[in-house]
């Protein structure tokens, strides 16, 4: 559906170049339901990268010749506030020189910005400062605070693409999944857990990664289903997992927002920011050493009723505050004050 214009404010307008990734299957599923969901949304619009021109610049660049520019407009629109939503740093610096060129036509750029990690803030502001964003939009509260005196800074936490992330009204036959790395602490108690409660490990009751490479649903779709299928959902924040390469950040990822949508239990590790954004009960949280994780488990076996009123009331949640929408309205309102 074509979203409404409205004329005499600030609109936004998202510099894509998702589309340019597509032929070759490379395109960010994040940044993608990020830019679509945002497009539902009165009073944003996008501009999208030449394709021909991007791909004739990779054959150029292969052979040692200079890129063709291969940019947004550079066209001067004064009810415009153009955003470049950044997955990490790469490529940010790959397309400042875009965002130099529409600083330089006197546009207004803003910057959506994912994975920045506490060990590369450094290199990041490098970049920014060469930019010189009107405004920053981070998805990581730590990662806001460090940077919230230095440009014009706010937090706008991530979502998940609800296209495609639904409850689909499943029986809850498998009890638990982990997706991507394996929580190694959490990974023995699940597998000493169903031992003792005779259930056998295969994928039918535990989904997890057996090889570090191995993609276990390249469908989407059968990952939606799947997780829909699933009583317990393991997510741990990286900091955890690899603190050398997040160092203090420990944000919140699509990952919760997409379990919830499913109306799947999460258990692990809590982000430091989601008691302010879903109510304390949201997901089971195991003690450092992990020594309540059967009573915890069985526990919630034991109430059903439970289990259903907290996924509820995480659906709800989501629903009624934390889409990708919502994220579009609320930097459509910082644009506009």
């Amino acid at each position: 559906m074509k979203t409404v214009r409205i004329y005499g404010v600030n609109r936004l307008v998202i510099l894509s170049e998702q589309k340019s990734f597509i032929k070759k299957g490379k395109s960010n599923p994040c940044i993608v339901g990020q830019e679509s969901a945002f497009l539902s949304v009165d009073n944003v619009d996008a501009v999208y990268k030449n394709i021909v021109l991007k791909n004739i610049s990779r054959v150029l660049n292969k052979i040692g010749l200079p890129s063709i520019a291969d940019g947004f407009t550079k066209k001067k629109d004064t009810n415009a506030v153009y955003m470049y939503i950044a997955m990490n740093l790469n490529f940010l610096e790959a397309n400042a020189y875009l965002l130099k060129s529409l600083k330089k036509h006197g546009n207004k750029i803003s910057l959506y910005i994912y994975d920045c990690w506490e060990p590369e803030f450094d290199d990041w502001q490098k970049v920014m400062d060469d930019i010189k964003p009107d405004y920053v939009f981070f998805c990581f509260r730590q990662t806001y605070e460090h940077y919230k005196d230095i440009y014009n800074a706010y937090w706008v936490p991530q979502s998940a693409d609800l296209s495609i992330f639904k409850d689909e009204h499943l029986e809850k036959t498998r009890m638990f999944m982990s997706m991507g790395r394996v929580n190694e602490g959490i990974h023995k108690k699940i597998l000493e857990y169903m031992e003792k409660h005779n259930i056998e490990d295969n994928r039918e009751n535990y989904v997890y990664r057996k090889d570090r490479n191995e993609e276990i649903y390249p469908d989407i779709q059968d990952l939606v289903t799947e997780i829909n299928k699933t009583k317990y959902f393991v997510s741990v924040p990286k900091c955890y997992e690899n603190f050398k390469r997040t160092g203090n950040v420990c944000g919140i990822t699509a990952r919760y927002f997409e379990a919830m949508a499913c109306k799947t239990l999460i258990i692990g590790k809590k982000p430091i920011v989601i008691d302010e954004l879903f109510s304390k009960d949201c997901m089971i949280e195991f003690n450092d050493d992990l020594s309540d994780f059967d009573s915890l488990i069985d526990e919630m076996e034991k109430s059903p009723e439970k289990y259903q009123e907290i996924v509820d009331k995480n659906y709800e949640c989501l629903m009624n505050n934390h889409t990708w929408q919502h994220r579009a309205r609320q930097i459509l309102e910082i644009i506009n004050q």
